[in-house]
């Protein structure tokens, strides 16, 4: 991507099975700290980070046919332009670009597409 900067990864999202247990281990056992808590009424969303490694961990009926890795957020600062970008590429995009205003202080805004694998990334800006 040319104008869009990219900015790092910004998380890795998990499906999880008992949301309390995985606190438990990426706390506990090793030493992630809460980000950002969101309870949905279909979903129980929990953002942990520790040194700029940061896990998504989703409890809920939202579950995706993808596995317990859910997808793989990279951090933009602009992803209107990100998605114009890669969809200038050939990339198609199974989501039109989403706000989501619970999820950190100001929201987000982000958009899933595939890769090549049928992997899940996303690009995420956090507003």
């Amino acid at each position: 991507m040319e104008t869009c900067k990219v900015l790092g990864f910004g998380h890795v999202g998990v499906q999880v099975q008992d949301l309390e247990r995985s606190r438990r281990f990426y706390g506990e056992l090793l030493g992630f700290e809460v980000v950002w808590e969101y309870v949905h009424t279909d979903y129980h969303m929990l953002v942990m980070g520790k040194n700029g490694c940061v896990v998504e961990l989703m409890e809920g009926e939202g579950k995706l046919p993808d596995g317990a890795l859910n997808h793989l957020s990279i951090l933009v600062d602009d992803v209107e332009k990100g998605k114009a970008e890669l969809e200038a590429r050939g990339v198609s995009f199974e989501t039109d670009i989403l706000l989501d205003p619970d999820l950190y202080p100001r929201g987000e805004k982000f958009a899933m597409f595939r890769g090549p694998d049928n992997e899940r990334p996303q690009l995420e800006q956090i507003l």
